[in-house]
């Protein structure tokens, strides 16, 4: 496993390191909280180094690459991929970030980052942040080729499934979006190390140049992929055909596009934030997210939702994510005099939360796929309910500190709002325990056969194996539609065959010699799967 370029493979790697990081990052958040509820706790200089650590390690050491990781597993089994597009470079990808965030935390760990009281900690910070996002940046790019050009016969841009069309918009968002970022890194550290004239040695001043990265509308740029995972898990749980595909689709890529926050970055533009531009895209940014939480109420509404840990996740992601953009659609308007750093924290909360529900919810979905095996459904439902209410619980009291208290707790009276939301950072913590004592749990079961097909899925990824073998396929499938299994189920007018190719290589369950069927246990000509699989190894590198 550890020198694989099996997409599954570098993919299972990104999900347990990102889930490793997520332990340092929550760690430090919760730090940050229990110090604004009772100050002193932290000592004074390493206050706003811990800030910094939960936020960067968050987003770039575990949000990133966590969606990232789920994405190299399950995006080339969606478009009917034997591998991923340059499988080499993906593990590379792993491989380096996982370097670079280790060298990143040891900055910190040496009193370096923004602000750091040691100079070659603060290089060293400034070094590592730039390779990790290279690092990223480079799976990316293999995710986005592999749905660009590694799509199955008959599967149109169109037709490709939400979440592997989601991955596209996320990818070629951070491609256009985080060379900026880099860049900015790269000029931190040269002032830094040889003059410290431009940035200075301020940590605040030096953090607010990269700040756009973490804040509205480029925060968006990680919560993509929530819309795809439930445009695509919602029909399923609700057993419904999906409909309004090309609005949802359109939604997906306007999100992505609102999603774009580098024009923002003080050192350009100062004040940028506020200008019509930002507000209206932050006011834009409730649309796409309504049409997909729309689409999900109307397949709800056609079919017969069963109370599955994908369905939860799904719309738990999707209410976080609503509430998240409202809040972040009044921050730039200077009337209501909300833009204050503890109002943006509370948006950045529930887009990046929001995130990580979805991220959680596709762990579940994709189980047999991702780690072979089914994960337990009371933890997934526990950890659903139990995200959802700490995620509002985290982020509703900084909202009202804002709105009613004008950010001055003890003066308004309301300083309790300061222990209300560690509670609700205690409840997230709980919840992402739960997740992961979960997964733990399912990665620990033995002997069960691993159903090929536990949802009644509609797309390519359940016509493998569970777990899927090397190469993926016994053979490329060729469909005709965007949903080929629930046709073969279903045709609703149509017959089985009419949803695959006519050369005998049907998806969906007919009963051609060529049948790529909801087992996979048979390949073209009736080849067997072990066959199957030793001639598709040698397509991955």
């Amino acid at each position: 496993m550890v020198g694989s370029g099996d997409h599954k493979a570098i993919g299972r790697l990104y999900i347990g390191a990102s889930l490793l990081f997520l332990l340092v990052s929550g760690l430090a958040g919760q730090a940050v909280a229990i110090e604004k509820f009772e100050a002193g706790t932290l000592p004074e200089d390493t206050v706003f180094q811990t800030f910094t650590l939960h936020s960067v390690a968050g987003l770039f050491l575990f949000l990133a690459p966590f969606l990232l990781g789920v994405a190299m597993c399950v995006v080339p089994l969606q478009v009917g991929a034997s591998a991923i597009a340059f499988p080499r470079a993906a593990a590379a990808s792993f491989w380096s970030w996982l370097v670079a965030g280790g060298v990143l935390l040891a900055a910190y760990a040496i009193n370096g980052g923004p602000g750091g009281g040691r100079d070659d900690g603060v290089d060293l910070w400034a070094v590592a942040f730039i390779a990790v996002l290279v690092a990223l940046l480079l799976g990316a790019l293999c995710v986005a080729t592999t749905v660009l050009t590694l799509r199955a016969p008959g599967l149109t841009l169109a037709r490709t499934p939400m979440f592997s069309w989601a991955m596209l918009v996320t990818s070629v968002l951070w491609l256009v979006s985080l060379p900026v970022l880099v860049a900015t890194l790269a000029l931190i550290y040269v002032d830094h190390r040889y003059g410290a004239v431009a940035f200075g040695r301020d940590g605040p001043v030096m953090y607010d140049r990269i700040l756009w990265a973490l804040r509205q509308p480029q925060i968006y740029a990680f919560a993509v992929p929530v819309l795809g995972f439930a445009a695509d898990a919602v029909p399923v749980s609700a057993r419904a055909r999906p409909g309004r595909r090309g609005a949802a689709m359109g939604a997906i890529g306007a999100f992505g596009l609102l999603g774009f926050g580098a024009f923002v970055q003080p050192t350009v533009s100062p004040g940028s934030g506020r200008t019509p531009v930002a507000i209206v895209f932050a006011l834009a940014a409730v649309v796409p997210v309504l049409v997909v939480l729309g689409g999900a109420a109307t397949a709800l509404r056609a079919g017969r939702p069963r109370l599955a840990s994908p369905l939860l996740f799904s719309v738990a992601a999707l209410l976080v994510l609503l509430v998240g953009a409202l809040v972040g659609a009044t921050a730039p308007i200077e009337r209501f005099e909300l833009g204050t750093d503890l109002y943006a924290g509370a948006h950045v909360h529930l887009v990046t939360l929001a995130a990580t529900i979805g991220g959680l919810g596709g762990l579940w979905y994709w189980a047999t796929k991702i780690v072979g095996r089914p994960l337990s459904e009371a933890a997934g439902r526990t950890a659903a309910l139990v995200l959802l209410v700490g995620t509002f619980v985290l982020a509703f009291p900084d909202v009202l500190s804002v709105v009613v208290g004008d950010d001055r707790e003890a003066e308004r009276g309301i300083d309790a709002l300061n222990l209300a939301s560690a509670a609700g950072g205690v409840l997230v913590l709980l919840g992402l325990l739960l997740g992961l004592a979960g997964l733990l749990g399912g990665l620990r079961r033995r002997g069960d056969r691993v159903p090929d097909d536990p949802w009644d899925g509609h797309t390519l990824e359940w016509a493998t194996p569970s777990p899927p073998p090397l190469g993926n396929f016994a053979d490329l499938p060729a469909v005709s539609s965007a949903t080929p299994l629930l046709d073969g189920r279903d045709p609703d007018g149509r017959t089985a065959g009419e949803t695959g190719a006519t050369d005998g290589r049907d998806v969906g369950g007919t009963e051609g010699t060529g049948e790529i069927g909801a087992t996979g246990e048979t390949g073209a000509a009736g080849e067997t799967r072990a066959a199957a699989t030793a001639k598709a190894s040698g397509s991955v590198g």
